[in-house]
């Protein structure tokens, strides 16, 4: 039988930086486990790979800011470059949604992250598409951008793992072994993992997981989205920053000599490969015709879909399971998990290790016990 100290499911994002911090913490005995052949399949490997500091929640948006520090000034024993593209953002907001971005940014200033206000003059100048777009302001953020996911999340795996990290792909969970209130163990087609705790940083499935185990009913919904690419557009500047319409729900940033344009959609689905929606591009299209009318005569080039994990209340799900001991979650980041990767896994792994700290927080699953 296989034993571990800490097994964690999941090699996503919020899987690899906690192996990674634990790891850089002096842990030892640490098994990673994925049900898929690699790493980033899912929800790790399909994002628009957008930096952004911005954010609603300020318990959010100060680990999105540590995040970003993070990816601006990587450590001197990380082994994989990672390009992390610093064009920044534009944030866009009309009416109620202008005074709500508004409050964002001041709060942002609040917890130390460089923000402008510009008139929408200024922003169009900066961005010439957006000539043609109504807004009445913009929220202007440097020091966001756009990374190469599959670097950072390859840095995590390979520095968690040139410390000791074991690794265990195509092995998925069957069920959590608890006994006495305590979980105690990982069935897998493989067999029992015996491990002291078990750490569930599984995704769009974080909730199956809990529900294995007997834990807190976390409210997680798995929503997709769709992405999609234009062809080539030789009035594209590379260097623009990604561009957000808040009030109105669609982005777009440089890709590829193109755009890579997102209606925000989102459509609730059980955890898996979404299937893509014809019906979503349309949507697109008309939010571009409404806000965007600059770039109305795209062409797409290609989509896909990923899934995106919502909780209730907007805050991610980050602390000790109050129903079973040994029982740790590290899930529901909602889109927010490549920006705040560096600062959740940091989170847990001091939450994990630190008994002082083994509840309360912002981020504690202790809030959906009833």
């Amino acid at each position: 039988m296989i034993a571990s100290q800490y097994v964690i499911i999941g090699a996503g994002f919020a899987g690899a930086a906690t192996a990674y911090h634990l790891a850089r913490r002096g842990v030892k005995n640490i098994l990673l486990l994925e049900q898929e052949k690699v790493a980033g399949v899912h929800s790790s490997g399909r994002n628009a790979s957008m930096i952004r500091q911005v954010v609603p929640e300020n318990a959010v948006m100060r680990l999105a800011k540590e995040g970003a520090a993070f990816l601006r000034g990587l450590p001197s024993d990380w082994q994989i470059p990672v390009d992390f593209q610093r064009n920044g953002s534009l944030l866009l907001g009309s009416g109620e949604g202008w005074d709500r971005l508004s409050r964002d940014a001041e709060m942002a200033r609040e917890v130390g992250i460089e923000v402008e206000s510009w008139l929408p003059e200024k922003a169009k100048d900066y961005v010439p598409v957006l000539k043609e777009a109504n807004f009445d302001g913009a929220i202007w953020c440097p020091t966001d951008g756009v990374v190469d996911i599959h670097a950072l999340l390859s840095g995590y795996l390979k520095a968690a793992f040139s410390m000791g990290t074991q690794i265990r792909y195509s092995c998925a969970v069957q069920g959590i072994e608890v006994q006495d209130g305590r979980a105690c163990g990982v069935l897998t087609a493989e067999g029992l993992i015996r491990a002291e705790t078990v750490i569930n940083a599984a995704g769009p499935w974080a909730a199956v997981v809990g529900k294995m185990a007997g834990a807190v009913e976390a409210p997680l919904r798995p929503c997709r989205r769709h992405l999609f690419v234009t062809t080539p557009l030789p009035w594209v500047d590379p260097k623009w920053p990604f561009v957000w319409d808040d009030a109105h729900g669609i982005y777009f940033r440089p890709d590829s000599g193109g755009l890579l344009l997102c209606p925000c959609d989102q459509d609730e689905m059980a955890p898996g490969d979404p299937p893509t929606d014809s019906s979503v591009a349309e949507l697109l299209a008309e939010k571009i015709r409404q806000r965007f009318p600059g770039i109305a005569d795209v062409a797409i080039r290609k989509s896909w879909a990923g899934l995106r994990t919502l909780s209730n209340d907007g805050r991610f799900v980050i602390g000790w399971d109050s129903k079973v001991r040994g029982f740790f979650w590290v899930a529901g980041l909602g889109g927010h998990g490549v920006t705040t990767s560096s600062a959740v896994g940091a989170l847990a792994a001091g939450l994990i290790l630190d008994p002082s700290e083994r509840r309360g927080g912002p981020f504690s699953p202790g809030r959906f016990a009833s």
